[in-house]
C-alpha cells in the first residue's frame, strides 16, 4: 500500500490553512518479458516486444506502441491482449495499406488527431504516417526514404529524423523533428518551421528560428497552448509559445545530472518523451537516468519513480520499481500513468505519488482532506492523536469514480493535535 501522512498539531491558533505533501509510486508491467526482445502476440506477458518507443492511449483503453525495432505499431487491450495493429513485423519498408499490409520503419512517436486517426512519426523513413481506426495506412507528410529538410506542401516536405508528435486542439500537428533540430508544423496539408534554425545545433533561446534545438525527441502542449520539448543532448526541458518564443525552462544545457528541486537547478540526463498529469504537471521520462520526474505546477522538479542511475525491470511500491531506459509516456482517461520501458522491453502502468491537501475551516473546526485518485483505484482515509499509537479508521475504503476524493471530520475540542493519512491499496 502507499501512505500520505497529514499533520495537525496546534489547530486551535489555526484558523483555516491547506498544504500538501507527497506519497510514493506503484510500478506493474501490463506487457511484455524482462529485457527479452521479440514479435509474440498474447497477453500479458506472454507477449514480446522489441523497443517500444512512443505510447498513446484510445478513448476505449486500447493502448497503441510504436514498436520500433518491430517496425510495427502495436496494441494492448484493456484484456492486456496484444495484437500487431499495423505493419510487417520485423519488415521494414514503407508501403501503404491496411493494418499488416503496410510497412514502417523505425516508427517512434504517437499521438492521436481530432478524428481518432492515429499519427505516426515514421522516423527511419522520413515521413509521417496515419492509421484510421479500421487500419488503413498513408503517409501524411515527407518523402519516404529521403531525410532532408524542405517546409512546403505536404507530400512533397522534407523531415530529418521527426521523433514526437503532438496534436492541438485546433488540428495543428506539431513534430519534433530531431535530425534537423527543429519544431515543424503540419496544418492544412503544409509544413512549416515553428522554431530552430535547421541543421544548426545549440541551446539558445529566442524567437522563431533564433533559437537553437540539439536534438530534440519528446512534445506536449498544455492547455495555453504552450508546447513543452525535451531538448534530449542539451539535457533540458523547453517551453515554446504558439508565437515560437523558445525558453530553457527546466534543466540546464550541457549539464547532465539527477538533481531534484527548482526548475533551474534540477538536472536531467537525456529526457524522452513528456506527458501533463490531469493536475497539470509535467511527467518526463528521464531517459539516461531510469526514472520518472514530475515537474509541477510551482516550478519544482522531483523523482516520482525508479532509482536514478540505476536500470532495472522490478516492479513494485514505494520506489521499488526500476526502469531501463523509459522512453513512451501516456495518461490514460483513469488518470494511470502508461510507460514505454524501452529496453526492458515492456508495457508498464504507474500509480504516480498522489497529492493530497488538508484545510481546517469553520466553528466547529472541520477537516477536510482531498487528494487525487486513479479512477478505480482504493483509498482509505486513517487518524490518530499520537504517531506512536493505533491509526483509525477516518472513512471505509473508497473506490474512486473520478479523479478526486474528499473526507471531513469535525475535530474533538479535547485532543491537542491531529495527523492524518491516506492509504492507497493496491
Amino acid at each position: 500500500m502507499s501512505i500520505r501522512h497529514c499533520q495537525l498539531g496546534g489547530w486551535l491558533f489555526i484558523l483555516a490553512f491547506a498544504f500538501a505533501v507527497r506519497a510514493q509510486d506503484s510500478v506493474t508491467t501490463l506487457a511484455g518479458q524482462p529485457q527479452v526482445p521479440g514479435a509474440t502476440n498474447g497477453t500479458g506477458t506472454n507477449a514480446c516486444f522489441n523497443e517500444p518507443a512512443g505510447i498513446a492511449v484510445a478513448a476505449n483503453g486500447t493502448i497503441y506502441v510504436a514498436d520500433c525495432a518491430n517496425h510495427a505499431i502495436r496494441a494492448v487491450a484493456t484484456n492486456g491482449l496484444v495484437t500487431t495493429f499495423a505493419g510487417k513485423v520485423g519488415v521494414p519498408g514503407a508501403a501503404d495499406g491496411t493494418g499488416t499490409n503496410a510497412q514502417f520503419n523505425a516508427p517512434t512517436g504517437l499521438a492521436f488527431d481530432l478524428s481518432g486517426n492515429l499519427l505516426v512519426t515514421d522516423t527511419g523513413n522520413a515521413t509521417i504516417r496515419k492509421i484510421t481506426p479500421a487500419g488503413v495506412v498513408s503517409t501524411l507528410a515527407g518523402l519516404a526514404g529521403k531525410s532532408g529538410f524542405l517546409d512546403g506542401a505536404a507530400g512533397t516536405a522534407e523531415f530529418g529524423a521527426p521523433l514526437g508528435v503532438a496534436v492541438a486542439t485546433n488540428g495543428t500537428i506539431y513534430i519534433v523533428d530531431g535530425g534537423n533540430h527543429v519544431i515543424r508544423l503540419l496544418t492544412n496539408g503544409f509544413v512549416s518551421t515553428l522554431a530552430g534554425n535547421p541543421l544548426i545545433w545549440g541551446s539558445a533561446d529566442g524567437p522563431g528560428t533564433n533559437a537553437l534545438f540539439n536534438a530534440p525527441c519528446g512534445v506536449a502542449l498544455d492547455p495555453h497552448g504552450n508546447l513543452w520539448v525535451s531538448d534530449t543532448d542539451n539535457d533540458t526541458i523547453r517551453k515554446v509559445t504558439p508565437a515560437g518564443l523558445v525558453s530553457t525552462y527546466a534543466g540546464r544545457a550541457g549539464e547532465d545530472g539527477t538533481n531534484d528541486g527548482p526548475v533551474l537547478t534540477a538536472r536531467f540526463c537525456r529526457p524522452a518523451e513528456l506527458a501533463f498529469d490531469p493536475q497539470g504537471n509535467l511527467i518526463v521520462a528521464d531517459s539516461f537516468n531510469h526514472t520518472l520526474r514530475q515537474i509541477n505546477t510551482n516550478g519544482l522538479v522531483s523523482t516520482i519513480s525508479g532509482k536514478p542511475g540505476t536500470s532495472g525491470d522490478t516492479d513494485g511500491l514505494n520506489g521499488q520499481g526500476r526502469y531501463f531506459n523509459p522512453y513512451g509516456l501516456a495518461f490514460n482517461t483513469n488518470g494511470l500513468l502508461l510507460v514505454a520501458d524501452t529496453y526492458n522491453q515492456l508495457i508498464r502502468a504507474v500509480l504516480v505519488p498522489f497529492q493530497a491537501t488538508l484545510q481546517l475551516t469553520g466553528h466547529p473546526a472541520t477537516v477536510t482532506l482531498a487528494w487525487t485518485t486513479v479512477v478505480g483505484q482504493k483509498y482509505q482515509v486513517q487518524s490518530t492523536a499520537n504517531l506512536g499509537g493505533t491509526w483509525t479508521n477516518l472513512s471505509p475504503v473508497l473506490t474512486a469514480t473520478n479523479q478526486t476524493l474528499m473526507q471531513t471530520e469535525v475535530l474533538n475540542l479535547a485532543l491537542p493535535q491531529r495527523h492524518y493519512r491516506v492509504v492507497r491499496w493496491p
